[in-house]
């Protein structure tokens, strides 16, 4: 491409060129360099559109030293998008830059790569603090994002031998089984209708829902379950089930939760009490680095929440970019007319 010239890749596009597994090692690689300093990444800024609309807007920038990497992420995320308009709840782009000259060289769809790396965090996320001898997986909210995190933590542990599904929806639910039983015919699939069954009787449980309240705040879990939140909303009151509290990104999950339960409580009525940084045991990417141990016993009640942070998604981009490149594939715009 001439200085100036961008590449336009769509959703398809993207999907065509990045692979479940590859995803699943590059967030784990973008983990660790966010871990050993190699990153800069801002915490994210979250534009709320509360009370005027119910959604929010986030720009995630940064730049990774591995690989020579920078890129912004900008995602909205609607909770009734699918329900109003039939449009994903979740919606990404990502453009990335040459680091060199700040010069954009790609606008991609987002969406995509963002439904494969939430997954690949719960994978990650299993395969360091989950117990080695987990055979049960239960995934609860029966969505895009419950999907891929199951997808991501079957390949981080092959071990398991039976998923378990839960959805306040039945027939969301069981099409979920049906789908993944066609993709995964010698796994056993069964649906259950109460999450705090699943804390009880599974090894991992992994809350791919979205709520005002969290939903592991009213269960017990059982020892030595390893629970990982996608998109649940947490409290000081869901956190005191557990043991030991990992994020992906500290201060930025510290930011999230309490500037959405502020505001939860102020909407609903509550009373909500801030998290401070103490609250939380460590970043998953020091267990991977080793700089902090992850479990040190079977019987730990583990929770692992991530928020997501932006070189999980510019490392995946950068690979899309490359792939995209040499196929001749995309379109190239003139974006600055140089």
């Amino acid at each position: 491409m001439k200085p100036g010239e961008i590449l336009f890749l769509n959703r398809n596009e993207v999907a065509q060129f990045i692979t479940p597994a590859e995803v699943l090692e590059l967030t784990e690689k973008a983990l660790v360099e966010f871990s050993l300093g190699n990153a800069i990444n801002p915490s994210k800024l979250i534009l709320p559109t509360n009370p005027y609309h119910n959604g929010h807007i986030n720009s995630m920038p940064s730049y990774m030293q591995y690989g020579d990497v920078a890129g912004v992420k900008v995602v909205s995320v609607y909770n009734e998008n699918k329900k109003k308009y039939g449009l994903p709840t979740t919606i990404g782009t990502i453009i990335l830059y040459d680091p060199e000259t700040g010069m954009p060289k790609c606008i991609m769809d987002g969406t995509y790569i963002t439904d494969q790396r939430t997954g690949a965090v719960s994978g990650v996320n299993a395969k360091y603090l989950a117990r080695k001898n987990s055979e049960t997986l239960a995934i609860i909210g029966a969505g895009v994002t419950g999907y891929t995190s199951m997808q991501m933590i079957l390949m981080a542990l092959p071990g398991i031998k039976e998923v378990v599904v839960c959805n306040r929806t039945a027939s969301r639910r069981d099409a979920f089984i049906e789908k993944a039983q066609a993709a995964y015919p010698d796994m056993k699939f069964r649906g259950i209708e109460d999450h705090k069954v699943a804390l009880q009787e599974c090894d991992i449980v992994v809350y791919a829902t979205t709520g005002d309240i969290p939903l592991v705040q009213y269960g017990e879990p059982a020892e030595g379950v390893t629970v990982i939140t996608v998109c649940e909303f947490l409290t000081k009151k869901a956190i005191w089930h557990f043991d030991h509290w990992f994020a992906d990104f500290a201060e930025c999950a510290i930011e999230r939760y309490n500037d959405g339960g502020r505001m939860g409580a102020e909407i609903l009525g509550f009373e909500w009490e801030d998290f401070d940084l103490d609250d939380i045991s460590g970043e998953i990417g020091d267990v991977i680095t080793g700089k902090l141990p992850g479990r040190t016993d079977d019987k730990e009640k583990i929770l692992a929440g991530a928020v997501g942070i932006s070189v999980e998604d510019v490392i995946c981009a950068e690979h899309v970019f490359k792939k995209a490149m040499e196929a001749g594939a995309g379109i190239i715009l003139d974006l600055q007319n140089l």
